[in-house]
């Protein structure tokens, strides 16, 4: 392509990636469900990204890679937010459950010590958290700096973590 057709190519790239990002994650996750959440989001994102340096191999400008890198990090807290947000859980099962649910009912399956419990199994099921003589331990390094950078970037925009 040349001229204007060249131009508009480059303003679909990180889009066209983020397709590709979506249609892959669902894909695995559907069709590959022991792979895992995290994985398939993980997956999804990598093909984005190598899709979004194939559409023009080797002019990929700078600003297209790092605004798909923006759109999949929005995507992956799209899917995130449905998965452990408690208040949307919590709609969700008001709604499967009919006739609703009193307060007793949602504080037994809100119990901070289950929810602890939950979390670290998934933890430990995506291999990002061991489990060792009675104790937890850091299981992918890689986990954890991205857990670093994000805290980091928490603490630069709102002075704090909570």
């Amino acid at each position: 392509m040349t001229g204007m057709g060249h131009n508009v190519m480059y303003i679909f790239t990180p889009f066209i990636g983020l397709a590709a990002n979506i249609l892959m994650q669902i894909a695995v996750f559907r069709f590959f469900p022991r792979t895992g959440l995290l994985r398939s989001v993980f997956l999804g994102f990598a093909c984005g990204f190598a899709v979004s340096l194939l559409i023009k191999p080797g002019v990929a400008p700078v600003s297209n890679i790092a605004i798909y890198i923006l759109l999949g990090y929005c995507y992956f807290h799209f899917v995130n937010m449905g998965e452990t947000a408690r208040r949307i859980r919590i709609l969700t099962e008001l709604a499967d459950a009919g006739n609703g649910l009193s307060l007793g009912e949602i504080l037994g399956r809100y119990n901070s010590g289950d929810i602890i419990e939950r979390r670290l199994a998934r933890l430990v099921d995506n291999g990002q958290v061991t489990y060792k003589n009675g104790k937890y331990h850091i299981g992918n390094p890689a986990m954890l700096a991205i857990a670093s950078a994000l805290a980091a970037a928490k603490r630069l925009i709102f002075g704090r973590i909570e």
